[in-house]
């Protein structure tokens, strides 16, 4: 019994021994990867200040999705804080890899693989809120001198288009029920366009008319 106690206490000082020095690696590491995410997250918010970020993106539907989700901090700010934590991480998984804790790095390692599929998407629904901003001026701009009232309804109908458009393509970007998804952006699409049809048909007809002339109003005067 006592033998076994001995190898017992022995293997487990071996086993310390050995861990101890992948443990300090992983601790050097974290804390070098903190002042490196540190110092990008400032240079990052420097340079975007810099740039005046925040002035170009004023009066855009970029600017309104920030302040309507009240992030409470400076677009600048939350770059820089994404780019903090994607930084971090990278440096979590560095570690947990040299501790030799393969569950955990694997994990860290597959959330890391799927970062693209998540940027494509935040990419996509970035164009498609400026496209549909832009849309909907376009559409507004378009019928105001014929209706304003009705320019505004359908300038928001518009815009709510091309962003539920924007979310399905995003969503598919994700993996996420692809097929669902695809069979939603059909139904959508097909609903949309007979709405419009029915819509142009039935209550927009002096609408319609009206813009017509006046486009060929235009076209005649510049004869």
């Amino acid at each position: 019994m006592y033998t076994t106690l001995s190898q017992f206490i022995s293997q487990s000082f071996s086993d310390i021994a050995m861990f101890l020095p992948r443990l300090v690696a992983a601790i050097v590491i974290f804390l070098v990867g903190i002042a490196l995410a540190s110092a990008l997250r400032k240079l990052v918010v420097k340079i975007l200040d810099k740039v005046r970020f925040s002035a170009a993106l004023k009066n855009t539907p970029v600017e309104h999705f920030v302040q309507n989700a009240e992030l409470g901090q400076r677009v600048e700010d939350v770059l820089g804080s994404i780019l903090y934590w994607l930084v971090m991480l990278v440096v979590a998984q560095t570690s947990v890899s040299v501790m030799g804790l393969t569950s955990l790095s694997v994990l860290l390692e597959r959330i890391l693989g799927y970062l693209p599929h998540v940027f494509s998407a935040v990419l996509v629904l970035f164009i498609g809120v400026l496209i549909s901003g832009l849309v909907e001026s376009l559409v507004k701009g378009t019928l105001k001198s014929l209706d304003a009232k009705s320019a505004r309804a359908l300038g928001k109908v518009a815009s709510y288009s091309v962003v539920t458009l924007v979310a399905l393509i995003a969503l598919s970007e994700l993996g996420i029920a692809q097929e669902f998804i695809f069979i939603l952006f059909v139904g959508f699409v097909s609903t949309l366009s007979l709405g419009l049809g029915l819509a142009l048909g039935l209550g927009g007809k002096d609408l319609v008319g009206k813009l017509l002339k006046s486009w060929h109003a235009d076209i005649t005067s510049k004869k």
